[in-house]
């Protein structure tokens, strides 16, 4: 049942923002009962003061305490391990983040491939072309591939790149792995997903649920309106303070937030920064899944062993490619309140590929790869090189190296982009 909306109710659901230094970690709480999303103010967020919040809010009901980090290491990691020493492959994800504390070197990035090994498996991308597929290379002669399933199907980085490309997540797991470990005891309070149960037994059971969460899963549910099988995973520049204000607009007018009557509080932090907008918005998407019903999970892409799941995942149609927020006037498009264009101008632009220039009628054609900015204008000319580089798109498909292999790639996964 972990695909379906549980049906145990659920109290609250803290989304953490979460980065290697306290002061970069936000988080937000969607009040189910009072349908509710504000921000919970604190300084210097820890995963304990996370917990500790957790269960304050759990004598309503169960309560999800989530964070925008990996929890969960790739099946093939976890095997390679486990041929170390003479030590038993650990049980599970959780069996490794105890055992962690007792490896010197783990948490260490390495600076050059030829260092990375298993018991050191975090690293620093190199500067220039090939810095990431040294890793992936050198990470393959030991059996293991960096990318978890969700990792792909999400376009999330590997779980092991702490800096050195964009959206590099490594950092962030450390941080958390670490502050979790000496709180995995027997006799504590909390469970984590999926790797002690499925969601609705967890729930049923245990005051408090942890769960892992990726905000560009859940742009999309917070966003758009579509149902679940026509929503497309949503690519947001939420570093560009307009589009996030533009996105908390368009967040704040929805159709589902009226419908469903939910009250969205601090919205100006979240326009704010990037860390209390990701926050924020997954925040409003998981509370939106638990208010109507919606899958909170791919059953599919959950590892209850080794790579863990994404919670809000089963609520977009990881299917399909990728489309671009757009921000009103710079979308090219004619301009109206952000209520009014976002639904076409999303859906337009991931149906057709193409966005009309009211100024001299020229076609736009956006690269519908996730994280790209690159816009083909008046033809797609020049789109077989563009997505033929390797240097231009780290995370997508970095096993792919031969021009062709990608150009193949791209025509299959984006078949709209030629339409």
């Amino acid at each position: 049942m972990s695909n379906d909306a549980p049906t145990q109710t659920i109290s609250a659901i803290l989304c953490a923002d979460w980065g290697k230094e306290c002061a970069k970690r936000s988080v937000y709480i969607a009040d189910v009962a009072a349908r509710s999303v504000r921000r919970v103010s604190a300084q210097g967020w820890t995963a304990g003061g996370v917990l500790e919040e957790a269960e304050r809010c759990s004598a309503g009901g169960p309560v999800l305490a989530t964070f925008d980090a990996p929890i969960g290491v790739p099946e093939s990691y976890l095997a390679a391990l486990g041929t170390l020493s003479s030590e038993p492959q650990p049980r599970d994800f959780l069996d490794l983040v105890i055992r962690a504390r007792s490896m010197p070197r783990f948490y260490d990035a390495s600076l050059d491939a030829k260092d990375w090994s298993v018991d050191r498996p975090f690293f620093s991308v190199p500067a220039g072309e090939g810095g990431l597929r040294s890793y992936i290379d050198a990470a393959a002669r030991h059996g293991v591939n960096i990318y978890r399933r969700i990792d792909r199907s999400t376009g999330a980085k590997p779980v092991f790149v702490k800096s050195g490309i964009p959206g590099s997540v490594g950092s962030a797991a450390c941080a958390l792995w670490q502050e979790l470990a000496p709180r995995l005891t027997a006799d504590r309070a909390f469970r984590v997903w999926p790797f002690e149960g499925n969601l609705q037994m967890l729930l049923q059971s245990t005051a408090v649920v942890v769960g892992e969460i990726y905000p560009r899963a859940a742009y999309a549910t917070a966003l758009l309106d579509e149902p679940v099988a026509s929503r497309a995973p949503l690519v947001v520049a939420k570093t560009d303070p307009h589009v996030r204000r533009e996105a908390i607009e368009v967040l704040r007018a929805a159709r589902w937030v009226r419908w469903l009557r939910v009250t969205l509080e601090n919205l100006s932090e979240a326009e704010a920064n990037e860390d209390d907008f990701d926050a924020c918005v997954t925040a409003s998407a998981l509370l939106r899944c638990t208010l109507d019903r919606s899958p909170l999970s791919s059953p599919q892409l959950e590892c209850a062993m080794s790579e863990g799941g994404i919670l809000g995942t089963g609520s977009v149609n990881l299917r399909l490619p990728h489309s671009t927020f757009v921000v009103a006037g710079r979308a090219s498009l004619p301009r109206g309140t952000a209520a009014q264009t976002i639904g076409s101008r999303v859906e337009r632009a991931r149906r057709e590929g193409t966005v009309s220039h009211p100024a001299h009628g020229r076609a736009e054609y956006p690269c519908p790869i996730a994280g790209c900015d690159k816009v083909f204008h008046g033809s797609r000319g020049g789109w077989d090189g563009h997505v033929g580089s390797p240097r231009l798109h780290h995370g997508w498909h970095p096993e792919l190296l031969e021009a062709e292999e990608r150009k193949r790639r791209f025509e299959i996964e984006f078949p709209d982009f030629f339409k």
